[in-house]
């Protein structure tokens, strides 16, 4: 199995700073955050984690997401760890510049020396997805959203064509693309350049227009080998979508019958392409992990932890549906028990972690598990001796030993011509 983890980060601050008000605007918080995430990169990488992920959100005066941008992030990773993969959960595309995400993320492939995986969403907090992506007319969708239908369908057209845009320059060294929203080049560009005419000439025309354009630097990765990953969703058009693309959904609910209805879509899809996969594979699981020497010791851990984030924050935009049992009708406890309770914060001593964790990799076939780490308001020792505790004492316990994606280099780099000019 491999293990992911998904950092915010949020502000360094104990929930009482928070309830005070813009912890977000106190840059003392924010440094002290880059030092406990540092602390935890550095030891997800010794411990043999397989990525660790950033968020993208923007405008958090309120300091529960200060995660502006996840490749920038990822950037400044890859310079404190090794081994461990730099992501995003997510890149939010509706609201990009696809053009540049292309470009960010194969820098971020290089100074990672090929450690970049891709991230993408299509975003869920209006604030952010209308401001940052007016110009690209995005909007956010989210589960309690009265519009969701309407604005679902701007933002699945919006992603996907950003999606396109990233994927095709990726893959190609010269690209170009029309569409709706995006034109890659404009039509009508002047370029005569004898320097280009020379050099790269297959991107102009004979008139002197720009055909084509390509990013350089271009991913170190094989871009049919950069892994796709698709969080958080429950969606079932995003899940067959996943499916398609090959990525993986990364599935935002602990409930048996949910859960199970979306591997049946990823799985239904997923054999159109690839008939060898088999039923729970290629799909990410995401939970809070909590281990600490006793179960009412976690439980304050957890309390300061998502116990705080997520009914502070997360409730208002519908996270609280992902715990709701079929059939259920009213309002869901908004507190860190349900969360418990209901199997999505896994939270206990080394047995009673190992003996909720063992259950649920065994009913979803569970091969790629993300945590989700309440990094800010919790004590920072605690969390650390709660992911030691987790990969030295509960997974030996239940058998599991953790795996971690190999990265393809482009073929040109690994020919005779090439290595001879390297040398």
């Amino acid at each position: 199995m491999r293990l992911g983890t998904f950092l915010l980060p949020s502000a360094a601050a104990t929930p009482e700073q928070y309830r005070q008000g813009y912890a977000g605007a106190n840059p003392n918080f924010y440094q002290r955050a880059l030092l406990e995430n540092a602390a935890v990169l550095r030891q997800l990488d010794d411990l043999g984690f397989d990525f660790a992920a950033f968020s993208e959100h923007h405008f958090h005066l309120e300091g529960l997401e200060i995660s502006n941008n996840p490749i920038l992030l990822g950037a400044w990773a890859a310079g404190i760890t090794k081994k461990l993969r730099l992501g995003q959960m997510a890149t939010v595309l509706p609201a990009r510049n696809p053009v540049l995400v292309a470009e960010d993320l194969a820098m971020l492939d290089h100074f990672s020396g090929g450690r970049m995986l891709a991230g993408f969403a299509r975003g869920y907090q209006s604030r952010h997805v209308t401001t940052i992506g007016q110009k690209n007319g995005a909007v956010a969708t989210y589960a309690t959203d009265p519009q969701y239908a309407e604005h679902d369908a701007i933002n699945r057209v919006l992603f996907e064509e950003a999606y396109q845009v990233v994927r095709g320059l990726w893959a190609n060294r010269e690209f170009s693309y029309q569409g709706k929203h995006w034109q890659v080049p404009p039509r009508g560009i002047t370029w005569d350049h004898p320097g280009t005419r020379e050099m790269a000439p297959s991107t102009v025309s004979a008139d002197g227009t720009v055909e084509k354009i390509g990013i350089a630097p271009n991913t170190l990765q094989d871009p049919a080998s950069i892994e796709l990953m698709v969080p958080f969703t429950l969606s079932p058009n995003t899940i067959r979508w996943a499916a398609r693309e090959g990525g993986w959904p990364i599935i935002f609910s602990p409930i048996e019958e949910t859960v199970k209805a979306c591997l049946d879509a990823y799985h239904d899809e997923a054999r159109l392409r690839d008939p060898s996969i088999g039923w729970g594979h290629n799909v990410g699981h995401f939970r809070e992990v909590v281990v600490a020497d006793t179960d009412e010791e976690a439980m304050a851990i957890g309390e300061d932890a998502l116990g705080f984030i997520w009914p502070a924050w997360h409730d208002h935009f519908g996270f609280n549906e992902a715990l709701r049992y079929p059939g259920e009708e009213g309002p869901i406890p908004n507190n860190y028990r349900t969360m418990v309770d209901r199997g999505y914060s896994i939270t206990g001593s080394v047995d009673t972690v190992a003996r909720k964790l063992e259950k649920t990799i065994e009913m979803f076939g569970m091969e790629l598990l993300v945590l989700w780490m309440g990094i800010g308001p919790a004590p920072i020792d605690k969390l650390l001796r709660s992911n030691e505790l987790l990969v030295e004492q509960v997974l030996p316990k239940i058998g599991i030993k953790l795996d971690r994606f190999e990265p393809t280099l482009r073929p040109e780099f690994n020919t005779p011509a090439w290595n001879a000019r390297s040398r």
